[in-house]
């Protein structure tokens, strides 16, 4: 006898995968209602920023403070690509940079204080059902999900490593 997972799964369980990230994707993509988007959303969009700076602020308000290396670990990005949102994000006046008081070299981020409440609450709010579903969960029940996730996040890295790169398109003046 084989091990359970040295076949390949049935087309009709990667279909239901997909079909179900797809509602998640969409569930977590989708902001707001009559009253248009959630206040966060709409200060960011008047600042000229992005749906890519939202994950800076919401992890933040999940864990606090951080300088920008913790915070491109926190939220999977380059250093480099972490300060340049950090940047965009204090110059919209969403986020502060301050000297660390236990480290006057370390600088750490912050939420600005007049947007805490404002981000705690957009956090709070897309966070519910992935907190729902990890305390429906047991123990072993979470593991195993959250090691199925990696494994599809990781493949999916891997396969758009793979790829080839595009040629880049002419210039259309040349």
């Amino acid at each position: 006898m084989s091990p359970p997972n040295s076949s390949p799964p049935p087309d009709e369980d990667v279909v239901t995968l997909m079909r179900l990230l797809g509602r998640i994707v969409k569930g977590v993509k989708k902001h707001g209602g009559p009253s248009g988007p959630p206040e966060l959303l709409q200060r960011a969009r008047d600042a000229g920023l992005a749906p890519r700076h939202i994950p800076v602020m919401v992890t933040l308000a999940m864990f606090g403070s951080a300088a920008v290396g913790e915070l491109a670990g926190r939220i999977g990005l380059e250093p480099a690509t972490t300060s340049q949102l950090v940047g965009e994000l204090q110059r919209a006046g969403l986020v502060t940079k301050e000297a660390d008081e236990r480290d006057r070299r370390r600088t750490v981020i912050s939420v600005a204080e007049p947007w805490r409440p404002v981000v705690d609450d957009f956090a709070r709010t897309k966070l519910t059902a992935a907190r729902r579903t990890i305390d429906a969960l047991s123990p072993i029940e979470r593991e195993h999900f959250l090691r199925g996730l990696r494994l599809l996040a990781d493949a999916q890295d891997e396969i758009l490593a793979e790829a080839p790169t595009a040629d880049p398109l002419p210039d259309p003046r040349a």
